[in-house]
């Protein structure tokens, strides 16, 4: 056990460290914090002028607009196109799987490298709150719940991302395919506005990942969205096993 966690934990280190070494790390970094620090002043421009709803800025940041979902979407298959199909590519994949180590060890440790960058990512966020309470009061609890369900739409968004990954030959169409996955996701919170039908209602009601991100930007920790991103993450890392186990075996 010790010996399997060693390994992955080797695997995710390497994944994160390759990233820092990569031109396009440093171009999607920057894109995000210039997106994100964006979306920030027209929230507050926004919220600043008169008759303006009094909503939290922080509360909008975290899923209140489109644009919250557009980031995600977008930056979920960059940070993970290449985990698979490059390395199938380039045959670096086919090394590794003569390595002594497991199939499942190589998922974990490349998902593991891939979400500690996502945090990093989103790490110099926390400036906008900081600066934010220099001028009003900041509900530092909201916060936190804010960054929980950035977190776990996250750990869903990357497992997506590494099963079109390890599923493709190509990183273009491993995004591709990854941003098709994750677009039809968001969409469902649109039919659950549209349905009457109560059971599908509460089904998609369920799924809504931007209702349920909009609660955790009010301060909601809510059980269902924390079940159905982590049981949503887990089908897909075990999708992404399988294509990884079918590529061992051609």
């Amino acid at each position: 056990m010790r010996t399997a966690m060693r390994t992955t934990g080797a695997i995710a280190r390497k994944e994160f460290l390759s990233f820092f070494f990569a031109p396009m790390a440093y171009i999607v970094m920057a894109s995000f914090l210039v997106m994100n620090g964006f979306l920030f002043s027209v929230i507050l421009a926004a919220l600043s002028q008169p008759g303006a709803s009094s909503a939290s800025p922080m509360a909008l940041f975290f899923g209140g607009t489109m644009f919250f979902w557009i980031f995600m979407i977008l930056m979920a298959p960059v940070l993970t196109m290449r985990l698979g199909a490059e390395e199938r590519k380039t045959g670096t994949l086919e090394t590794l799987l003569t390595a002594p180590v497991s199939d499942a060890e190589v998922v974990l440790g490349k998902y593991m490298g891939a979400l500690a960058m996502y945090l990093a990512l989103w790490l110099p966020t926390l400036l906008y709150g900081l600066v934010l309470s220099r001028f009003s009061e900041v509900d530092w609890g909201t916060v936190w719940t804010g960054y929980l369900g950035v977190f776990l739409v996250g750990v869903f968004f990357l497992a997506v991302g590494l099963f079109t990954s390890f599923a493709s030959r190509n990183q273009v169409v491993a995004a591709i395919l990854a941003f098709g996955i994750l677009i039809l996701l968001i969409l469902i919170s649109i039919l659950s506005f549209l349905t009457t039908d109560p059971l599908w209602k509460g089904v998609l009601d369920y799924m809504d990942l931007w209702g349920l991100m909009q609660n955790f930007g009010r301060g909601v920790v809510d059980s269902r969205a924390v079940v159905y991103c982590v049981s949503g993450a887990a089908l897909f890392l075990s999708l992404a096993h399988q294509a990884l186990q079918a590529r061992r075996w051609k």
